[in-house]
């Protein structure tokens, strides 16, 4: 449970992080435990913007070895060749280390790269690129690639059998891993973060940064639950990774108002349907209709598909699926799997997020991490950091905490870190003892905070809403809800399901079926 705002009020910390997503969090462990007092903030709950709206792919990285013209052109663009195959090796080492101290919160799943005959990407490209990644793999995190001819790929896979059989010449073979419970990974790190001695603090907005004359900055904090209470902090140095929302932080700065665009957000959307059970736990990844990656990708008994990439400049928290964006996801999947005849009516739900990718001279943006030094735009003290996935959000941290170690001396010890998924009592996820302990022990605001970000119920094809009112019930004593304060947080969990996810209607007594445990 929180402490009041008012507690942090005229408090000092070496560094202030504002931004509670996946690298936001990683940075704070990292930095914590590197001895420096730190406090991290978040207007909304930990893990509820980009983190909560990712492929939740554990992503090997060919597409980095996917160039947009010719692979002999490599030889007269020796930079640009160097710099994918680091970060081809760096999602790999990424893919590694998660699934090595984490393997809780991933799975592995045999997912299929289909050739075609006359595709852009034949047999030979296909080979070089997974050959080619798997110098980066290891032992314990296996790719364990192969190319089986079609027939008998579709013998030994129910998803390459729904293939379009007349087109489909190979399809490459390899494992691939998923976050199951992406929000719940940036949980842990936020908690490990805490374990090392940082202050963490989620629904807390940033309202103005103040660049102090000596040095350093002062953050107004405004808590989000309670409009009116405020707290004024400090730090020498300031940390933005607001994700789509860090150019807007910077906006709020009482000094020099950097003019530069430092990010540009790609929104995504992904498609939840039902696919016979002889697909279950088995994806593709692919090239659609219009150049863009597309997937199909397992989820417990149902699969997803998507996403879509396009550039997306409205406020983050404002991004929906539109009506014209599944009817081309869904047309994209019948090109994918002509048998099936999907439609807009299969989709179980649907979601969509922005990615914060760095700006450039491509309208889409740089994939790879960045490190702003704001002193350069008149903001000393300060770093904004735009372009990192989820699924490096760990080298992000660690990246992060060393140019902060520059910026200034350590005021404590180092306290060693842990990268393993933080314990949750009971067996079940709607048990009253994980309840009670998220409602006690992780800030829990809202039952949207338990129930998507806390247990692993809001995922599921039900999304929870059969289980809303007993939860919210379970936990009303320990957070001071009354019975008119549990209606209206159903009533509030109702109405974000059916705002952000669209489902399909469910009866009142619809039960979940866990994603992950």
């Amino acid at each position: 449970m929180r402490a009041p705002l008012t507690e942090l009020d005229g408090r000092s910390f070496d560094v202030i992080i504002v931004g509670g997503g996946v690298v936001g969090a990683s940075a704070a462990q990292h930095i914590a435990s590197g001895g420096r007092t730190t406090l991290v903030v978040d207007k909304g709950d930990f893990g509820s913007g980009t983190s909560s709206r990712s492929s939740r792919l554990l992503y090997s990285g060919l597409a980095y070895f996917s160039p947009d013209y010719a692979l002999w052109r490599f030889a007269y663009r020796p930079k640009d060749l160097l710099q994918r195959i680091r970060m081809a090796k760096l999602a790999m080492q990424c893919r590694t280390e998660l699934a090595s101290t984490m393997p809780e919160r991933v799975s592995r799943h045999s997912f299929f790269f289909p050739v075609f005959e006359g595709g852009e990407y034949p047999g030979w490209k296909v080979d070089l690129g997974y050959r080619a990644l798997g110098l980066f793999g290891s032992s314990k995190v296996p790719l364990s690639y192969r190319r089986l001819p079609a027939a008998e790929a579709a013998r030994q896979f129910g998803l390459v059998a729904l293939m379009d059989s007349k087109r489909l010449t190979s399809v490459a073979v390899f494992d691939e891993y998923q976050y199951q419970w992406a929000e719940r990974i940036c949980l842990d790190t936020m908690l490990d973060a805490e374990r090392c001695g940082a202050t963490i603090r989620n629904y807390t907005t940033a309202t103005r940064l103040d660049p102090l004359p000596g040095g350093g900055w002062r953050v107004t904090l405004e808590d989000a639950t309670s409009p009116g209470t405020t707290a004024t902090v400090e730090a020498a140095t300031l940390v933005n990774t607001a994700g789509p929302w860090a150019d807007r932080l910077l906006r709020k700065t009482s000094g020099p108002v950097p003019t530069k665009k430092h990010l540009v957000g790609i929104k995504g959307v992904n498609l939840v349907v039902k696919l016979p059970d002889s697909c279950r736990g088995t994806g593709f990844e692919m090239i659609s209709s219009i150049g863009q990656p597309f997937y199909c990708m397992p989820w417990g008994d149902h699969h997803f598909f998507g996403p879509t990439e396009t550039i997306f400049e409205d406020e983050p928290g404002s991004v929906r699926v539109l009506p014209e964006e599944a009817e081309f996801i869904i047309a994209e999947a019948n090109r994918a799997l002509p048998s099936l005849n999907l439609t807009t009516q299969d989709i179980v739900y649907r979601w969509a997020g922005v990615r914060p990718r760095t700006t450039s001279e491509t309208a889409s943006g740089v994939k790879s991490l960045m490190i702003h030094d704001m002193a350069t735009e008149g903001m000393p003290g300060a770093l904004t950091v735009t372009g990192c996935p989820i699924m490096t959000h760990r080298h992000a941290g660690r990246t992060i905490a060393a140019r902060v170690a520059q910026m200034g001396q350590a005021s404590g010890a180092p306290t060693p870190l842990s990268y393993g998924a933080k314990p949750m009592p009971g067996d079940a996820s709607l048990s009253s003892e994980r309840l009670l302990h998220a409602a006690m022990h992780e800030q829990v605001e809202t039952l949207i905070d338990l129930l998507f970000r806390r247990v692993p119920v809001g995922w599921t094809p039900g999304m929870g809403l059969a289980d809303a009112r007993k939860a919210a019930e379970t936990v009303a004593d320990l957070l001071g809800w009354d019975e008119a304060r549990i209606g209206h947080e159903v009533e509030a969990y109702r109405r974000f399901i059916a705002e952000n996810f669209q489902p399909r209607a469910l009866p009142a007594d619809a039960a979940s079926s866990e994603v992950a445990a």
